[in-house]
């Protein structure tokens, strides 16, 4: 049962961090959806670091709204399942991250 509340949260914790980072980066660039169209080998590696980290919440949203234009409900699940796992991955990181850093208290 520990394991299993372990993951939840690992998840959770990956998800909200793809979220974050997706709406920080739609009000610093003030564009009302997610849209990269880097010109310069920089802005290119710069799209790739952002979408790594923006990823479950982007694909997500985007499989959400394209659920209402009519995609089939398959479509919906397999998008759910890849951005479950993508985010369990970048939750470990996440976590792994906090447990190295000096807690301020």
């Amino acid at each position: 049962m520990r394991e299993a509340i372990l993951l939840v949260m690992i998840v959770a914790a990956g998800f909200v961090a793809s979220g974050l980072i997706a709406a920080i980066y739609r009000v610093l660039s003030g564009k009302g959806e997610y849209a990269l169209k880097p010109t310069t080998e920089a802005g290119r590696l710069a799209a790739v670091g952002l979408t790594i980290f923006t990823g479950p919440a982007v694909l997500t949203f985007n499989a959400l709204k394209a659920d209402q234009s009519g995609q089939p409900r398959a479509y919906l699940m397999i998008v759910i399942v890849v951005a479950g796992l993508w985010s369990y991955v970048l939750g470990l990181f996440i976590v792994g991250l906090a447990i190295k850093l000096p807690s301020p208290f």
